[in-house]
This record gives structure tokens, sequence and C-alpha cells, in this order.
């Protein structure tokens, strides 16, 4: 009678165990969320917790670039298999794309990304799955910086935003654990992280829409110019473009003016954004990794996640 007892037990355990255990690709709830970079990618943060931009409701977010200095069109992978709650069009606003995971105890959000196409609210998407790509500098909210924004939501949720820490009530990222201090621009430049991630088959084609009518045709790309005018380049953009040339590459839009409301003015170029910064009176240009800036002292030219000069680059062009 124990004997049956016992076997009974351990066949009811067995069961248990199999029910609950996830399905492959499941996020488990003592995993890590990786990375969304294809095998391999060594990652940096460049903007961490409690961060310039970082506050409020983002204040546990991180900014990632690849240290190979390629992240400007990077594939953009999702971090494990789930369903999408909510994304942009592709192309509009931030670029922001949340995905909950299978067992619905957390979200990740990226941010600052050209989606490949439209995602239905509640679609499923493979771990892996190509989402789109990191935007161009200057492209969807990015301020001139090419980089994923990436944030950890409890149960999917934007309002309850949790750091990369499993002390903080998170998960590490892609194996490293990122605990909230309280610090300013928290693990700000530490890595690389390297990315366990790996880019899946594609999804399955989706059947391209029915032609608009000539009333809904889409309007063509913004040149933020005004009427007869033509994007070109002038005062200190056109000093930058004579300097660098084809680094520069040629003006896809009229001057605008920043839409944070700092009073700098942006320029978008094929190559990446120019700007002028109203508190130093500085043009510069950068194509997402590397920086110029027409100063007092002359051409600067730096690389790293600050837009604006560092002191010692100056020093050495007023040399």
């Amino acid at each position: 009678m124990h004997d049956c007892k016992r076997l009974f037990g351990i066949a009811l355990t067995g069961l248990l165990a199999l029910i609950g255990a996830p399905p492959a690709g499941a996020l488990a709830a003592d995993s890590s969320v990786p990375l969304p970079f294809d095998t391999g990618a060594s990652v940096q943060i460049v903007q961490g917790y409690n961060g310039g931009t970082h506050q409020g409701a983002s204040i546990y977010g991180l900014d990632l670039v690849l240290t190979n200095g390629e992240t400007s069109g990077a594939p953009v992978l999702a971090p494990f298999d789930g369903t999408v709650p909510w994304a942009f069009a592709p192309g509009e606003k931030t670029g922001c794309i949340e995905i909950l995971a299978q067992d619905r105890r957390y979200g990740a959000m990226l941010c600052h990304i050209v989606l490949d196409r439209p995602f239905n609210r509640g679609e499923r998407v493979a771990r892996g799955q190509q989402l789109g790509a990191v935007g161009a500098p200057g492209m969807l909210g990015n301020n001139g910086l090419a980089h994923i924004h990436m944030e950890l939501h409890a149960g999917g949720r934007g309002s309850d935003i949790v750091p990369f820490s499993v002390a903080n009530g998170g998960l590490p990222l892609d194996g490293m654990d990122l605990p909230f201090t309280g610090a300013t621009n928290e693990h700000a430049l530490e890595g690389p992280i390297v990315s366990s991630n790996a880019l899946g088959a594609p999804p399955v084609a989706i059947a391209p829409p029915a032609p608009p009518s000539p009333r809904n045709a889409p309007k063509p790309a913004a040149t933020r110019c005004g009427p007869g005018q033509t994007p070109t380049f002038s005062l200190g953009f056109a000093s930058l473009k004579a300097l660098l040339g084809d680094v520069v590459g040629d003006p896809t839009t009229c001057e605008f003016a920043d839409p944070n409301g700092s009073g700098d003015v942006l320029q978008q170029s094929t190559q990446g954004l120019a700007f002028w910064r109203k508190s130093s009176n500085t043009p510069m240009f950068t194509n997402g990794s590397v920086h110029w800036a027409l100063t007092p002292a002359g051409l600067v030219q730096w690389t790293g996640a600050s837009v604006d000069p560092p002191t010692a680059a100056i020093a050495s062009a007023d040399q």
C-alpha cells in the first residue's frame, strides 16, 4: 500500500512538472532577457538608469549601441516568444513596439526602430524574429544617435517599469544583472554585453494591401521645406559639407527646429544629422558613431555617446 502511494506521488509530481514547464522559447522566471541583437553582437550601454532623458516613467530605461559602430540599420530581434500588446506604425513617432512574454510576467519595450511592417495587437512573435532595423541618426526621436531604447515592464504594463535586476523585481539583461542604487546615469558605458539572441527564420510573408485610391494615397516623405524650397545646406552646415564632403552626404530635409524644444536647429542628410547647438552657437554633424563640430578652435572630431565635443578634443584642435 505504501509503495502504491509512493509511486502515485512520484507520478503526480512528474505530471505537475510537465504541466508547469514553460514551452520552448518562453521566458521563465529565473531566466534573463536576451538582447534584441543577433548572436554574438557586442553591445554597450550609452545611457543608463536615471540618465538625462531617462526620468519618470522611463527611469530604468537603457540605451544600447553596437560596439562596432554599425548600430544604424542593424536588425532588431524579438527578445522572447510572446505577443504584441501595441506598436507604432512603421516610421511613426518614436518607433516603439512592446513584446509581452508568453508567461505574461514581463514585457520588453524597444524604441527608435524602423519596423518592417505594421504589427497587429495580440499578434504572436517568436524569439529572434526580426521586427525591423535600428533607425538612422536623427530618425524616430533618437536625438541624433542610432540606438535602441529598451525597457522592462512588469506584466507588459508601461506604468510598471522595473530595472534589469532580480534584486529590483526584474530580470537580468542577457545574463548581466543591473541593479538600481539611485546613482545618476547608472550603468552607462558598461559592457560589452554579448547577445545570446539569434536571428530566426523570417516570418510568414503577408500579402501586400491593395493599392490605395488616389484620395487615400500616401503623402511623400516630409522634407520640412516651405513652398518653393528644396533641401540645401547653408551657413555652418554648408561649411561642414565643404570640409567633410561625402561624409556629410546630401541634405534630405530643410532646416527645422528641434521638436524637443531645445532651441537647436536640425537638418537630416543621406549620411546622418546636422545640428546647430543654440547653447554654444556650434554647427555639428553626426553619423551616429562619429561626430564633428566646427568650433572657434577649428574642426573637431570625436566618438562616443556624447554628441557635444569633449573639452580635450577642442583643446587638441586649438594647438
